[in-house]
């Protein structure tokens, strides 16, 4: 349910670190992002959508989040592997998340 509500931009990078502390340990400093797993991975994954991606633009467009959550926010999607992209969009899906998590870092 965590990792849900935080694919949907619900909680902060911090509330999911707090909920999730000692089974999934991240480190979001540019040049050094990493992330372990201590949890069996969803057998089906959480599937990330254009939805999501579109959902995560509205919320920055409309003050809801900094750009630097977004940043995190893609950063996190990509680097745990319990959210898979949805196979009809994967590429697009990608590209997307890739561009949000380096582009737009200008830390």
């Amino acid at each position: 349910d965590v990792l849900r509500r935080f694919a949907l931009l619900e909680m902060s990078v911090e509330e999911l670190r707090n909920s999730m502390t000692g089974v999934f340990e991240f480190d979001l400093q540019r040049g050094q992002r990493a992330a372990r797993t201590h949890f069996k991975m969803p057998e089906h994954g959480i599937a990330i959508t254009r939805a999501h991606i579109s959902n995560a633009l509205d919320q920055k467009r409309d003050g809801k989040i900094a750009e630097r959550d977004l940043v995190n926010w893609a950063t996190i999607l990509l680097l745990n592997d319990a959210y898979v992209l949805d196979p009809g969009d994967e590429d697009l899906i990608a590209e997307w998340l890739n561009d949000i998590s380096l582009h737009l870092d200008a830390s």
